[in-house]
């Protein structure tokens, strides 16, 4: 199969994944929530989000490595065994640095978290921990396998692991919830599905791929180089980990686990919405390297300018969807009480629009070896974060948590982002603002259909009623961009994809 459909059908699966993970989520997450209650749900939130910062050096690495396999094959495909096999070195440390630090944070986590969480809650803190770490092992030795997949753009295998994984977790962890199991049994049935897409990843790589590993060698100049640009990516995911953590820990020492438990819930939506928005441009990461790799900026930038128009069209559904239909979502999914978690989700969700709205450029930046100054553009942002939460928190809790995410995030996506891509990557961001500008005439039909139905009380708390509202919303949002928004290679594009769904159905019907 060629890269093009490769590309296209990866895409598409890229979103399979996000409805099965959504539609897992619709149904699972409010088992989990009414199995578990507010205080194991909060400890085990809090566990894997302090257990997220030992898997950042795995994002590093991941970035670094599809960027130098792809440039060097391209360059030099001779050298590419010596680099799987340095890197192969690199995710084994990184693996068993995970394991270890897992453990420490277990074994400190009563000094770590302070006194508001109970001896009971610290026995399973303490048990999640030690899993946890365990799986964060493996899913960094599977990072090395699947970026392999990637980088050799077979998208489609790669997706349909993810599909697969995406149904099997909540289906097996569900039957032991109802059985009266905690929320070990979710981490545990976790490391199972992962350290089976390892298994496969690495059969795939070796039997189909043939993907061979050099580990008798090393070229410490090569590693310096990898240690430097990786380097920099680890230490901008740190930043940004702390920047979606810091609050749960903040509310951690001033709350306790039923205000975690309440901002968790808002706080996976903005996840959910993240993964949605991020989808589309894992899929470009082989090519903007490639494009990179000779020396083809032009096309990068027209890349950068379509995709991101393409990207907003999504992005835009989603995050008005949400405005609309999202606090009658949440009470019906959730629970009354986590009514507040809508607002949390609001705060959370709308600065980060702007920044998955130019999906490439982080990409565009790793592929160049520019990405270093964001280091220091996190840290600062980071220090406001945690500067405005910290009294918000202890005042509004979970609300005040949020907002001060909101007001750092907002000064990093809106303003800062733009800045650093014009000058610093050389990317077209005037351009790209009116390109963007030129979609808005689509959202008037329907902002006012959302200001409609609000107005006068349609929407209520079941699915049903927000499937009604929701698919006739979806339905308005489509047509007011056709007639509005689209320009000629759009519809092209989307009469392509329709005549595509057409045939694939015709044929079913034979």
């Amino acid at each position: 199969m060629d890269n093009r459909k490769e590309i296209s059908i990866g895409a598409i699966l890229s979103y399979m994944v996000i409805v099965v993970q959504f539609i897992s989520g619709l149904v699972y997450t409010p088992i989990v929530l009414s199995t578990l209650g507010k205080s194991q749900y909060g400890i085990y939130s809090l566990c894997t989000s302090f257990i997220g910062y030992l898997t950042i050096m795995n994002g590093g690495a991941n970035a670094a490595y599809i960027r130098f396999y792809v440039q060097t094959k391209v360059k030099d495909s001779a050298k590419v065994p010596e680099l799987n096999g340095i890197f192969l070195k690199i995710f084994s440390v990184l693996a068993l640095i995970a394991l270890v630090g897992g453990w420490i944070l277990g074994f400190f986590s009563p000094v770590i978290l302070g006194s508001k969480i109970s001896p009971e809650e610290y026995d399973i803190v303490k048990s999640c921990f030690f899993y946890l770490a365990i799986n964060s092992a493996v899913q960094i030795m599977n990072c090395i396998f699947s970026s392999l997949v990637i980088a050799n753009e077979k998208f489609i295998f790669s997706k349909m692991i993810n599909i697969v994984v995406a149904v099997l977790n909540p289906a097996l962890t569900v039957p032991f919830l109802f059985a009266g199991y905690d929320c070990i049994a979710i981490i545990v049935i976790h490391l199972i599905t992962m350290t089976l897409t390892l298994l496969v990843n690495m059969l795939y790589c070796f039997r189909v791929l043939n993907v061979q590993f050099l580990l008798n060698r090393m070229d410490y100049a090569l590693l310096k180089n990898i240690a430097q640009f990786a380097g920099f990516i680890v230490l901008q995911s740190v930043m940004d980990q702390i920047n979606w953590q810091i609050d749960k820990f903040i509310l951690a020492r001033t709350h306790g686990a039923d205000e975690i438990s309440v901002y968790s819930v808002g706080s996976t939506l903005n996840t959910y919405y993240i993964t949605f928005s991020a989808a589309m441009p894992s899929v470009f990461i082989a090519r903007i390297n490639k494009l990179y790799a000779n020396e083809d900026m032009p096309k990068i930038n027209q890349l950068f300018i379509r995709s991101s128009r393409i990207f907003a069209y999504f992005i835009w559904l989603v995050m008005s969807a949400y405005l609309i239909f999202g606090r009658q979502f949440v009470i019906r999914w959730a629970g009354s009480e986590y009514e507040i978690s809508y607002a949390v989700g609001v705060l959370l969700m709308l600065p980060v629009t702007i920044s998955l709205t130019m999906g490439l450029a982080q990409d565009i930046a790793r592929a160049m070896n520019k990405h270093q100054l964001q280091i220091v553009i996190n840290f600062a942002i980071c220090l406001i974060n945690g500067i405005i939460s910290v009294p918000l928190a202890m005042r509004f809790g979970a609300m005040g948590s949020a907002f001060g995410t909101f007001a750092s995030e907002i000064m990093m996506c809106a303003v800062v982002e733009p800045i650093y891509y014009r000058k610093v990557l050389g990317l077209s961001i005037k351009e790209l603002f009116f390109e963007i500008a030129r979609i808005a005439p689509g959202l008037v039909a329907p902002v006012i259909y959302g200001i409609l139905i609000t107005c006068f009380d349609l929407l209520k708390s079941n699915y049903v009623n927000i499937a009604f509202w929701g698919i006739l919303y979806i339905l308005i949002y489509g047509i007011s961009m056709w007639f509005f928004a689209f320009n000629r290679s759009e519809k092209a594009m989307a009469k392509n994809i329709f005549l595509k769904f057409k045939i694939i159905l015709a044929k079913g019907r034979i």
